[in-house]
């Protein structure tokens, strides 16, 4: 072979390991193929069935009983499902079979107009089996502590948030994914799993409050909750070392937070911190410790998940990511531990919207999949309904339409799981936020045809138009007048 031929050869073989090293670079596989996993194929985030299927995902929320078996429609469904699912006037969560027969409706109604997911806001106590069966994508949901700062009072076993530096909280979380996860790691259907709804693991807010003087002084609860236990702690062995990083000596952490410290360890005798002097210092020190808290909770309960079900992927909690919002190092942190970035973003789609979602995939190097929004039309039969409100059924539609063609168009969204499934009228027990659920059919399960046969074209388009994610340009939405 002459030099010239070589030289040919060589070239060739060097094109041929770039274009290699290129399409390895685009094309890539995250989890177990066995299972539902992730893949990004031209720089274009997907998720993959069991089958290689790609999809995204999309699905309708609240399938709850308050909801299904209300004061004027609990009669109703009970002729449909099986008497046995009321139990003196209200839903028996041990009507089994009469319970298959509501998913079975559930499942039924997805299909029908192009959902594919069971989302997030599901009843906790219907067995997962059921998905499997009926085949349709689900999310897993793990409970290893209440995080929702409204709801930790009332649901918490002690009131309290979680210690996650504890090794009870360690136990828990290791107690708890064997219990659940070990009976769902051969599940074709399961996505992934979920833990809890609009955390309140982020200071943001409380920083923003303090420094408007619009608030009372109030440490963050979760903080508070584990620096004023009793004794040396581990979560307080975390805040020493955050206050010997932040302060040059004891003296000065004495002076600030107004407590008699002779020497470090005396913090172990501190069960109440007071109101500091210099806040800013304050602040500064509960940022960091947020910042331990969060990545512990996602790091135990990763691992917790991950050595009792390899297979499947992990979403974490469902992130409230519209009015004041999370700072940076949120999404940073999460994204360490998640597959994909669950969050909760009620937008018309506009371009800071699309500005912000890029934020959150940016920091956190994640996919992202809206998991709770929706546009709502009130009808008469409501006083006030979740959702951006839109002027009749078919302007819900048409939003639809407009956000879900302009998010596929961003090659990291995965899905959008719109808010809710049935209206809630006048009547029936509402929610922390005092409005009725909206939804895409009544009470009565008549569909909302306005609504839904434009939404059911847009979701079997919706693998159409990532395909060719970043490609077109975005179509925002008409309603100017709702952009702020």
């Amino acid at each position: 072979m002459n030099g010239i031929t070589k030289t040919k050869v060589s070239i060739l073989i060097l094109c041929i390991m770039a274009l290699s090293a290129s399409l390895n670079a685009q094309n890539l596989t995250f989890g177990n193929k066995s299972f539902v996993h992730l893949e990004k194929i031209n720089d274009v985030w997907w998720l993959v069935d069991t089958n290689g299927k790609k999809f995204v995902s999309t699905g309708m929320n609240h399938i709850q009983a308050n909801i299904r078996f209300a004061s004027y429609n609990k009669e109703y469904w009970a002729e449909k499902f099986g008497e046995n699912i009321l139990a003196n006037g209200r839903f028996n969560g041990r009507a089994l079979p009469e319970i298959k027969n509501w998913m079975a409706q559930v499942v039924k109604d997805h299909k029908d107009y192009g959902f594919n997911t069971i989302p997030f806001h599901r009843q906790l106590n219907i067995p997962d089996e059921y998905f499997e069966e009926l085949e349709i994508f689900y999310f897993g949901k793990i409970k290893t502590g209440i995080i929702h700062a409204n709801r930790v009072k009332n649901l918490s076993p002690d009131g309290k948030f979680p210690d996650v530096f504890s090794d009870e909280f360690r136990n828990k979380a290791d107690r708890t994914a064997k219990n659940y996860c070990s009976k769902h790691k051969n599940n074709k259907y399961l996505l992934g799993y979920t833990y809890e709804d609009l955390p309140a693991y982020e200071f943001n807010m409380y920083k923003q409050a303090h420094r408007r003087n619009k608030k009372g002084f109030v440490y963050h609860p979760w903080v508070a909750d584990i620096i004023n236990k009793k004794g040396m702690t581990k979560g307080k062995k975390v805040w020493l070392s955050i206050l010997k990083d932040n302060y040059r000596s004891v003296e000065e952490v004495a002076a600030n937070y107004n407590i008699d410290l002779k020497k470090w360890e005396d913090i172990a005798s501190i069960s109440i911190w007071p109101e500091p002097v210099n806040k800013e210092k304050w602040l500064v020190d509960q940022e960091e410790m947020n910042k331990h808290i969060l990545d512990h909770w996602h790091r135990i309960n990763r691992e917790s998940i991950l050595k009792y079900d390899p297979n499947h992927l992990i979403f974490g909690d469902k992130l409230f990511c519209h009015g004041k919002g999370y700072p940076d190092w949120v999404f940073e942190i999460v994204g360490k531990y998640v597959d994909v970035l669950l969050i909760q973003d009620y937008e018309m789609l506009k371009p800071s919207h699309i500005e912000e979602l890029k934020r959150y995939h940016n920091l956190s190097k994640k996919p992202v999949l809206n998991g709770d929004a929706s546009y709502a039309f009130t009808v008469e039969e409501q006083n006030a309904s979740k959702g951006l409100q839109v002027e009749s059924h078919a302007a819900v539609g048409e939003e639809y339409t407009t956000y879900l063609k302009g998010i596929m168009n961003l090659p990291f969204m995965v899905g959008w799981h719109n808010c809710g499934y049935l209206e809630q009228w006048t009547g029936g027990r509402l929610d922390d936020t005092g409005k009725q659920q909206t939804g895409l059919f009544d009470p009565f399960g008549k569909p909302r045809s306005d609504a839904l046969d434009p939404i059911k074209n847009a979701n079997l388009k919706a693998a159409e138009w990532h395909e060719d994610a970043g490609a077109s340009a975005f179509e925002y939405s008409k309603r100017k007048d709702r952009w702020d």
